[in-house]
């Protein structure tokens, strides 16, 4: 990695760290409100700020003026946000890409100095427009560092190979290591990481909240923001009180919210969770409501909602997407994120950045509480 930014972060700080923005302007905006960030705050964007959300050019240009007004604001690049070295190296493969990805940061472009992509368009004429209208935010996303270097962390967007001299990581693996959490490395101080949706490490219950290995000094944040259907932004907010690190974490998503009228509890037999990209399913007994199955990859024999198994043409099953096959424990008065009410007997609830599956007929919609999280008001934190 050629480009390592070293910083200081005094001890009795508050460090907050988001990754995997995604385009989620109005998401990040809430986020930032709901831990109260402040001019004390050091505020770590730790990759991919832009593509697949609907205002990636938004996202920039606010933390570019984030990083401009406040000197401890730092961001790191993610493999989303080099999509700009492809537009000024010209890779012809960006044809392709800017056709079928309507969420991009390059048609946002496009979009706004009215250029349409033609048959006979180059990939030259693309950059010579681009360059000539965005060419500081291109030359901001350029600049940004591979990973960021304090004193007791490493916040690089996906990881660090294995190595005691981990500033030689190459820096394409550094921005898209996958499941980084199943490896080891040796920078002999905690590296934070996005990237690869927590979810995916998920066993018992689908849950996006970041995980924190203290043996391998890893933590990974990323809630799956856009990139799963029922994720969300994660903060890791890292409070450093007489120089011992307290850590907690709070999240914002665009789900509604309800109220628990009544106790329900979680069937023990109840858990588990199906991940990309294991999908593949053999039906074992149907039931009115779940169908026992076992999942091909893992073997894994879980209780899958009937209505998240699809039947491909060759007989086989699969899981339409990741899907939770857990039950959750609500109680009276519990506050949820509502994700799939469209399913018999059971609605699909997150809780506390958990997934699962409670009893139909016990919620209530709570119209205040959605106002006032979408005001920005709701701050609660949980610790990791």
């Amino acid at each position: 990695m050629e480009k390592i930014k070293k910083i200081f972060i005094p001890d009795n700080a508050r460090v907050i760290v988001i990754s995997d923005i995604h385009g989620e302007l109005e998401l990040f905006k809430q986020l930032l409100n709901k831990v109260d960030f402040n001019t004390g705050d050091y505020l770590i964007i730790n990759g991919d700020l832009c593509e697949k959300g609907s205002n990636s050019d938004g996202v920039v240009r606010f933390i570019m003026e984030l990083e401009a007004q406040y000197p401890n604001v730092h961001v790191t690049e993610g493999n989303c946000d080099t999509l700009v070295e492809d537009l000024v190296e010209e890779n012809p493969a960006l044809l392709g890409y800017l056709k079928t990805r309507q969420h991009s940061i390059l048609n946002e472009w496009l979009d706004k100095i009215g250029f349409v992509i033609g048959e006979d368009t180059t990939v030259g004429e693309i950059k010579e427009g681009l360059t000539c209208h965005f060419s500081k935010e291109i030359n901001w996303l350029l600049q940004l560092p591979t990973a960021i270097e304090a004193d007791d962390y490493i916040f690089v967007h996906a990881g660090l190979e294995e190595r005691v001299d981990w500033e030689e990581t190459d820096r394409l693996k550094a921005i898209t290591f996958r499941e980084f959490l199943h490896h080891t490395h040796n920078a002999g101080k905690y590296v934070i990481v996005g990237h690869w949706p927590v979810v995916n490490y998920s066993s018992d219950i689908s849950s996006h909240k970041p995980i924190i290995d203290e043996v391998k000094k890893i933590i990974a944040i990323d809630g799956g923001n856009i990139i799963k259907k029922t994720g969300q932004l994660n903060a890791l907010i890292i409070d450093r009180i007489n120089k011992k690190d307290s850590i907690t974490y709070t999240y914002t998503d665009s789900f509604p919210k309800f109220e628990v009228l009544e106790d329900f509890h979680a069937d023990s037999e109840m858990t588990g969770a199906i991940s990309y990209p294991s999908y593949e399913l053999v039906p074992i007994t149907a039931g009115q409501h779940f169908t026992l199955c076992e999942q091909v990859e893992t073997i894994n024999k879980l209780y899958v909602k009937n209505e998240y198994i699809c039947q491909g043409e060759n007989g086989s099953a699969y899981a339409k997407n990741d899907v939770s096959c857990a039950h959750i424990t609500v109680k009276k008065g519990d506050i949820v994120s509502l994700i799939d009410d469209n399913c018999s007997g059971y609605d699909l609830i997150k809780k506390n950045g958990a997934v699962g599956w409670i009893g139909k007929g016990i919620l209530v919609y709570q119209h205040s509480l959605h106002k006032q999280s979408n005001s920005f008001l709701n701050k609660e934190e949980t610790p990791v």
